[in-house]
């Protein structure tokens, strides 16, 4: 059985169960934004989401965020985007529970907190400026 909270504790991070089964962390990026980070180990999987990374309003341009996301999703590693059931952005990451390590846990979550970090402005000023240009995420 993975223990989740021993692996936040070995990865240096504070966590909760809010439910059975399913952990959150809350953490920071640069720009002093809090995130929150969920982790759920099913039968198989282990799963991570930062949700959400960024909220979308009702008239937002979903279309332009839609395409940076797709384009952004080509670049990652680990870790992809993608939009729930409400409309807002998560970033998220699958591990095979019968491989997950502590090390491979702190890599994970580190992972997501720097990428949350690069991406969640950027995109979330493409869903809320029309006609925002992003030169690190190479938007048009």
């Amino acid at each position: 059985m993975v223990a989740i909270g021993e692996l936040f504790a070995a990865a240096e991070w504070e966590c909760e169960e809010p439910e059975p089964g399913i952990w959150r962390a809350t953490f920071a990026t640069e720009r002093e934004e809090d995130y929150d980070l969920y982790v759920m180990a099913s039968e198989e999987w282990v799963h991570f989401a930062v949700s959400p990374l960024v909220r979308v309003a009702p008239g937002a341009d979903t279309a332009r965020l839609a395409l940076a996301l797709a384009r952004t999703n080509q670049r990652l590693r680990l870790a992809r985007l993608a939009i729930d059931d409400e409309g807002d952005v998560n970033l998220l990451a699958d591990w095979p529970r019968a491989r997950m390590t502590e090390e491979d846990f702190v890599r994970l979550v580190d992972t997501l907190a720097q990428t949350t970090d690069a991406l969640a402005y950027e995109l979330r000023r493409i869903a809320h400026e029309p006609g925002y240009y992003s030169a690190k995420l190479g938007t048009a």
